[in-house]
């Protein structure tokens, strides 16, 4: 769960202007825990949005913001060992 908020929370911080809100959510009940995190970055088109996930991807928009593509593959891999899921 650390690594999943930390990538997230990263993301959100990296590509967002600075000083912009960065929102973290959490609902806990007995069998699940939902965290959002919303931010008021540069956003992803349509048709990004459907590779978001997969390994190595990177956002047309994203070029000059150093990364590589794998931070949310990662992270949709801890959340499927959790028996979890991942939305955008």
């Amino acid at each position: 769960m650390r690594n999943i908020l930390i990538n997230l929370l990263s993301n959100a911080i990296k590509f967002s202007p600075e000083g912009k809100e960065i929102i973290l959510t959490s609902k806990i009940n007995k069998s699940e825990i939902e965290i959002t995190v919303k931010d008021s970055g540069i956003g992803i088109s349509k048709e990004d949005q459907q590779h978001l996930f997969q390994r190595f991807y990177r956002a047309q928009n994203a070029t000059n913001i150093q990364g590589t593509g794998l931070g949310l593959n990662i992270v949709s891999k801890y959340v499927e060992l959790m028996n979890g899921s991942i939305t955008f």
